[in-house]
């Protein structure tokens, strides 16, 4: 049996190592564009879905208009006023968020089909399939449609309002956590500069993350969606951090620069 090595010495110990930075505040830093991203996101999905909400319900008065004036039937106005409903849905959606359209897609994956629509109302009102009604019945139903088309869903709208707030109040927090490092650090110019490139280097890692949304999490998943742009926002804020690090030099002689 091979004996143990013993080896002797003597050893440095209770020596103290300086951290050059403070987990917290690194971790504050990256986290620094993860809130700026979702603000940013939060306050142009708001506006998006209050423009969708004047679009439709635009549209859905003239179409109703055109009815009552005869120039179409009441099921050519549901006929329109559904498919453009659809149109406009889409095309909003084209420019909403990666997590604000996860959101929106798990609860309508799309546009409403017609004959759902029209099944739906005749429920409603009548108790049987829009199939079973008689003319009149059916025209009820037409109209019934044409005026809940520009309807706003309002549970939904006062969500994305409060998103809204929530966005707002996220960029404040932001700044007050960037004010903070650039109050307590001992060349203020450097560490705006150095903010700068942290914070944008998360704010572009969350728009970059959210095109491969769609492709990693698919559609109507809001908590993968969401799960995507913040480890997004943290790379690109781990990215900005390392180029604020490799540009120390450059960044501590721009600092004395008189340029304004």
């Amino acid at each position: 049996m091979t004996e143990p090595y013993l080896v002797t010495g003597s050893y440095v110990v209770q020596r103290e190592h300086a951290l050059q930075d403070s987990p917290l505040e690194r971790a504050l830093e990256l986290m620094e564009g993860t809130a700026l991203r979702f603000s940013l996101d939060a306050i142009s999905d708001e506006k998006i879905r209050a423009n969708y909400i004047k679009n439709i319900k635009r549209m859905s008065q003239q179409t109703l208009d055109d009815v009552r004036a005869g120039k179409i039937t009441a099921r050519e106005g549901v006929l329109f006023s559904n498919e453009m409903r659809n149109k406009i849905l889409m095309e909003h959606r084209k420019v909403t968020s990666a997590q604000g359209l996860a959101v929106v897609q798990k609860k309508k994956p799309e546009g409403r089909v017609l004959q759902d629509l029209l099944d739906k109302y005749s429920k409603q009102l009548f108790k049987k399939d829009y199939n079973l009604l008689t003319s009149a019945e059916q025209s009820k139903v037409h109209y019934t449609i044409l005026e809940a088309a520009g309807r706003d869903d309002t549970s939904f709208s006062n969500g994305t309002k409060k998103m809204q707030l929530m966005g707002k109040l996220g960029i404040l927090i932001t700044a007050a956590l960037a004010t903070y490092q650039i109050l307590n650090a001992e060349n203020k110019v450097k560490e705006t500069a150095r903010q700068g490139l942290i914070v944008g280097g998360g704010a572009a890692g969350g728009i970059l993350a959210g095109l491969g949304v769609s492709a990693l999490c698919g559609p109507g998943a809001p908590i993968c969606a969401f799960a995507v742009v913040i480890v997004g926002t943290i790379v690109g804020g781990v990215a900005g951090g390392a180029v604020a690090e490799s540009l120390d030099e450059e960044l501590e002689e721009f600092s004395h620069w008189d340029i304004l």
